[in-house]
C-alpha cells in the first residue's frame, strides 16, 4: 500500500483518518469501506449528530486501531486536548443514551424520499446537480456565476440554502434537505420562480 511505503521512505508514522459522522447515511445500496483491515495507522473520527439526527449535539469518538505503534500515545493526547480545549466529557445519562447508537441510524428511507422529491423537481426546472447517493445535502450549480448573490436572490423567496464558495466549491449552492416534506414542497415554487428568472428550462 502506499501510506506504508512513504513511511518507510520518509522514516516516519503516516496516519489515515476517517472522518465518518455520514457513514450509515447511505442510499443506493452503497456500502461505506472500513478503513481498519486495510492500515494499522487509521484513526476513525465520528459523530452521532447525523446518524441519529442530532443536529446541533456533538456526542461521538474518536477510535485508533488496535494496531497502530502509537495507539496509547496518540489516546492519550486525544483525550489532554479534549479536555484543554474546553469540551465536555459525555455525562452518564448520555452515555446510557447513545449506547445503541453504534447498532441504530436515523430510518433512511425517510432521507431517501426527500431527496427524490427535491432532485425530481429541481432536476425539472433545469438545476444541474449530481444526485447524492448519501449525506443529506445537494449541491446544484447555481445559474449565476455568483453563487453568494444567487443565495441572496434564494433568500429572497424564503429559502434558505449556503453558497457553495464556503465548502470550496464556488458556483454551486447547497441545500439540506433534512427537514420536514412539506418545507421542501413550499419551496419548489420559490425554486422555479428563480429558475425561470435566470434563464433555466
Amino acid at each position: 500500500m502506499l501510506l506504508r511505503q512513504k513511511q518507510v521512505e520518509f522514516g516516519t508514522q503516516i496516519y489515515l483518518v476517517s472522518d465518518e459522522p455520514y457513514k450509515k447515511l447511505l442510499y443506493d445500496g452503497m456500502v461505506y469501506p472500513e478503513v481498519y483491515q486495510y492500515y494499522a495507522n487509521s484513526i476513525v473520527v465520528t459523530s452521532h449528530a447525523k446518524d441519529l439526527a442530532l443536529p446541533g449535539e456533538r456526542i461521538g469518538y474518536i477510535a485508533t486501531h488496535p494496531g497502530c505503534p502509537d495507539v496509547e500515545e496518540l489516546q492519550d493526547g486525544f483525550s489532554f486536548a479534549n479536555r484543554t480545549l474546553g469540551l465536555r466529557q459525555c455525562p452518564g445519562s448520555d452515555a446510557t443514551c447513545c449506547h445503541p447508537a453504534p447498532r441504530v441510524t436515523i430510518d433512511m428511507r425517510q432521507y431517501e424520499r426527500k431527496r427524490d422529491l427535491l432532485c425530481t423537481n429541481l432536476a425539472a426546472m433545469g438545476y444541474q446537480f449530481v444526485k447524492p447517493q448519501g449525506g443529506f445535502y445537494l449541491f446544484p450549480r447555481s445559474p449565476m456565476a455568483d453563487d453568494v448573490a444567487f443565495v441572496k436572490a434564494l433568500l429572497q423567496r424564503r429559502i434558505l440554502t449556503v453558497p457553495g464558495s464556503g465548502f470550496g466549491t464556488p458556483g454551486y449552492f447547497r441545500i439540506a434537505y433534512c427537514v420536514e416534506d412539506r418545507t421542501i414542497e413550499n419551496a419548489l415554487e420559490g425554486f422555479r420562480a428563480v429558475a425561470k428568472e435566470y434563464g433555466l428550462s
